[in-house]
């Protein structure tokens, strides 16, 4: 067998793909609802409390995390999708309201410079003059929006560059395209610093008031005293980009769940 019919592939690009093979997704998503009872229907709401997302890796020792940097790469939150409603098809649900999306407030940093100067003789000044320049650029990683799906209120995220406004869940490289690699150099050590989308061990938390307001349903007064079936779910893209080590390659996974929540509609019960 000729030596060279395999393509040769390095070990620290085998590590990688080991490394980015063996990780899990923790999420945890908490909504709050209430119920009310009215003359002639019921209103249900919902309002998204907060949502933490954390990516773990899986089956090494510390020893290994100290002796190969390809180890500690890992995936990052790209995208995030969640939704909840009633079953599809539910023929007791009278109208969803949605609030207003999110603001998606741009952080604005500043940075001054100050110039001095002097006029006349060098040994003893005569005028002084000070000068001082200010800039401003605005910053947005995450933008979030409220839709809606047939009857469920869909929250989305989506993670952008920026410097170029480009989603990052999508992206693909372009041969030839001096900007792959600026694009590129923007999300590595993005675990650091003060301007990081993500926390220094690469987790993200989103607090109620960052991903929207809350929703409503009306339902028939007919329903009172039952249980209902509503539905809760959700997905996320998780991106690969180099970090701390040199390497081209990059992919986008996504981890999909969905899942069913009993919701009483029975006045003066607390559950």
């Amino acid at each position: 067998i000729d030596k060279f019919q395999f393509p040769v592939i390095k070990s620290k690009e085998i590590a990688l793909k080991y490394t980015l093979a063996h990780q899990q997704l923790e999420a945890v998503i908490q909504f709050e609802y209430t119920v009310g009872f009215y003359d002639g229907f019921i209103q249900v709401r919902a309002r998204l409390d907060n949502i933490r997302l954390c990516v773990a890796r899986l089956g090494f020792n510390k020893n290994e995390d100290e002796e190969d940097s390809y180890l500690l790469e890992k995936h990052f939150p790209s995208r995030i999708r969640v939704w909840v409603g009633p079953e599809i098809g539910a023929n007791y649900v009278g109208g969803l309201s949605l609030g207003r999306s999110t603001n998606n407030v741009e952080r604005e940093f500043e940075m001054q410079k100050v110039l001095k100067g002097n006029f006349g003789n060098s040994k003893q000044s005569q005028v002084k003059t000070r000068a001082k320049m200010a800039t401003k650029s605005k910053m947005k990683n995450w933008r979030w929006d409220l839709e809606a799906e047939g009857n469920a209120a869909v929250y989305e995220s989506i993670l952008y560059d920026h410097v170029s406004g480009c989603e990052i869940a999508t992206w693909k490289p372009v041969n030839g395209d001096d900007k792959n690699n600026q694009l590129m150099n923007n999300f590595r050590g993005r675990y650091f610093g003060g301007n990081r989308a993500f926390s220094k061990k690469g987790g993200l938390v989103f607090a109620g008031d960052e991903c929207g307001e809350e929703v409503g349903w009306r339902l028939s007064k007919e329903m009172e005293g039952s249980v209902l079936k509503w539905r809760v779910g959700g997905q996320v893209w998780l991106s690969y980009w180099p970090n701390n080590v040199k390497s081209s390659y990059y992919e986008t996974r996504l981890v999909e769940w969905c899942d069913e929540v009993d919701l009483p509609l029975i006045p003066g019960k607390i559950f």
